[in-house]
C-alpha cells in the first residue's frame, strides 16, 4: 500500500472552495504527475443563486438541477433552461458541487499548468498530461502516477447504497495500483470531513479488515448481504412479476426508477422463489446482489 495523506476539511466553509485544500495546491504546482478524482461530471451538480441564494431547482418537477455545459438540466425530468434565476432573474450562480469541467478550469489556474479532463464519455481524451482530473473512469485509463488525490471522498462514504464503503475502498485500492507501494513512494490524498470513517482508517493502515468487521456487523443487523440474498427488479414487467412472489421472500420498492428489491433470507430460497413465479409478457430484468444498490 501506498501512503495514504487525510487532509481534515471540517474546520474549511462549505463551498466549491473547500476542494482546493493548501496540500492539494502544493501537489499540483511540484513536478509530480497527479491523478484527480471527482465522480461529478459537467460543471456543477448543485447550483445557487448568487443574489438571492436560493437554490437552483426544476421549473416543472421542483428537482434540482445541474449544469453538464451551458445551461441548467433538471436530473429528473430533463427539462432544460439558460441558467438564470427563476426567483430574481439573475444570471449569477455559485456552484456549491463543482463538476470535473469546472475543477480542469479551476485546477489549471491554481497549477499553473494544463489539466486535463477525463471521464467515461470521452474516450480519446489525451491521459499522459502531467495533471488529470476526471471521474472514476481516469482510474482505468492513466496507468501510473505518482500522486492520486480523491478531492470529495464523502460523495462515496455517503452514497446512498448499501455497498457504498466497500465500494469507496475499492476505488482507493485502484488509485493504489496506480502510484505503487511506498518503495515507489506512491501517495493517495483524501480530502474529507469524515476523517474518522472506517474506510479511511481502513486505507490509512493498509488493512481492509478494519473495515470488514465493521462492514459485516453493520449489515448483520439491517440484513443486507451476503448475511442475505438480495436481488433487483426493473423494466416493463416488473410489476406483474413481483405480484407473483410468494410469502417467502420480502418486497421493496418501487424506487424513483419503478424498480423493485426482493430479499430471501438464502440465495437458493431467492432463486426458487423468481423461478417459480409465472413469465409476464412484458421484458423483465432480475440482478442478483446488484452492485448500486
Amino acid at each position: 500500500w501506498p501512503t495514504v495523506e487525510i487532509v481534515d476539511r471540517r474546520a474549511d466553509a462549505p463551498g466549491p472552495g473547500s476542494l482546493y485544500s493548501e496540500r492539494l495546491v502544493e501537489l499540483v504546482r511540484s513536478d509530480a504527475r497527479v491523478v484527480c478524482v471527482l465522480n461529478r461530471k459537467g460543471r456543477a451538480g448543485l447550483l445557487r443563486c448568487r443574489s438571492c441564494h436560493t437554490t437552483a431547482a426544476c421549473e416543472r418537477c421542483g428537482s434540482a438541477v445541474e449544469q453538464p455545459d451551458r445551461d441548467l438540466v433538471c436530473r429528473r425530468c430533463g427539462e432544460q433552461r439558460p441558467t438564470i434565476c427563476l426567483d430574481c432573474g439573475s444570471t449569477g450562480m455559485v456552484r456549491l458541487r463543482p463538476g470535473v469541467s469546472r475543477v480542469a478550469e479551476e485546477l489549471t489556474a491554481l497549477a499553473r499548468h494544463e489539466v486535463i479532463e477525463v471521464t467515461g464519455d470521452d474516450d480519446a481524451a489525451p491521459t499522459s498530461a502531467r495533471i488529470v482530473v476526471g471521474t472514476e473512469a481516469v482510474l482505468h485509463r492513466v496507468r501510473q502516477a505518482d500522486a492520486v488525490v480523491f478531492l470529495d471522498v464523502d460523495q462515496e462514504l455517503l452514497a446512498p447504497r448499501f455497498r457504498a464503503a466497500e465500494q469507496a475502498l475499492w476505488l482507493i485500492a485502484r488509485a493504489a495500483r496506480l502510484v505503487g507501494g511506498r518503495s515507489r513512494r506512491g501517495r493517495i490524498l483524501v480530502q474529507t470531513r469524515l476523517p474518522d470513517h472506517e474506510v479511511l482508517d481502513a486505507a490509512v493502515h493498509a488493512d481492509p479488515a478494519r473495515l470488514v468487521d465493521v462492514e459485516l456487523a453493520r449489515r448483520r443487523l439491517l440484513e443486507l448481504p451476503p448475511v442475505v440474498a438480495l436481488a433487483r427488479v426493473s423494466g416493463a414487467g416488473a410489476a406483474e412479476l413481483i405480484d407473483s412472489l410468494g410469502p417467502e421472500v420480502t418486497v421493496m420498492g418501487p424506487d424513483a426508477d419503478g424498480a423493485w428489491l426482493v430479499r430471501a433470507p438464502d440465495p437458493m430460497l431467492l432463486g426458487a422463489a423468481i423461478s417459480a413465479a409465472p413469465r409476464p409478457a412484458d421484458r423483465v430484468r432480475v440482478e442478483i446482489s446488484p452492485v448500486r444498490s
